[in-house]
């Protein structure tokens, strides 16, 4: 009997060398004892994260709510700060992290006033998963796909309209550029219809490329080498109407040109 006394005092004084243990690192971590004001913790987190100390910030944010319940007002701030936290430490794991945060806090908060914000990260956190122009877009285009979205269902004056436009546009120029690659590609190996096919899919998906007056003026060198005289020379009135003062307004003239004299050339042999 005294000695299952004593192994039960033990256990007891085990359990208590655990308990003092953990109380002695978080006030080793507070300096003061374990904070109980949980807004306290909050504004800690904050000066973490502004000083980039990010590792730091998220261990704050984890002592939140351990003494007091975390305040209703407090929940989604939280959230929204533990995912930022993650998203700008960047790196591949903690970007997928800070997606799987920001899409929890629009889950329980789809019409806090900072919903936009963390929708407009989400989408931040796809395109930055996406892979280099040369490889596949399955990431750009989600990233698309989403900002053009917030596009559609935000007001026009509303900042994050405007920044999601942004980002649509930067999405469509990587996907462009992805385009070009594949072209560029294609016409080194020797293979025209396909590079053809993807530059026409540039010229006609990406209006606001940068790619796109290039596109163009390969377009039309493939179309002509191929015979194709008269869509080669509709191809470069296009490039001509949309580029009036393009780095390649000169060539496309005499270009052209020349394929319009090949045209009346043909129409007099046929006559």
């Amino acid at each position: 009997m005294r000695e299952r006394h004593i192994c039960t005092s033990l256990h007891f004084a085990g359990w208590m060398l655990v308990l003092l243990t953990l109380v002695a690192t978080g006030c080793h971590r507070g300096e003061k004892g374990l904070v109980d004001d949980n807004y306290q913790l909050f504004e800690q987190a904050q000066q973490e994260l502004a000083g980039r100390r990010f590792q730091a910030a998220i261990r704050t944010l984890g002592d939140i709510g351990l003494i007091n319940p975390i305040e209703t007002e407090l929940d989604p701030q939280i959230k929204l700060l533990l995912a930022d936290a993650y998203f700008f430490q960047a790196g591949t794991v903690n970007v997928v992290e800070a997606q799987s945060r920001y899409e929890q806090f629009l889950s329980f908060y789809p019409l806090h006033p900072r919903s936009a914000y963390a929708r407009f990260q989400v989408g931040m956190c796809l395109f930055l998963q996406s892979e280099d122009p040369e490889n596949d877009q399955e990431y750009t285009y989600r990233a698309l796909r989403h900002f053009d979205a917030m596009t559609r269902d935000l007001a026009a004056d509303d900042p994050w309209h405007t920044a999601a436009t942004v980002m649509v546009h930067k999405c469509q120029d990587k996907l462009a550029a992805h385009e070009w690659h594949v072209a560029e590609f294609y016409r080194r190996r020797g293979f025209p219809i396909g590079m053809i096919h993807r530059l026409q899919r540039l010229v006609d998906g990406y209006p606001n490329s940068r790619y796109r007056e290039r596109a163009f003026f390969r377009l039309a060198k493939g179309l002509e080498d191929r015979g194709d005289l008269e869509q080669a020379r509709l191809n470069l009135d296009r490039l001509l109407a949309d580029y009036p003062s393009g780095k390649l307004r000169e060539q496309a003239l005499a270009l052209k040109d020349a394929i319009v004299t090949r045209l009346e050339q043909s129409e007099e042999q046929g006559s």
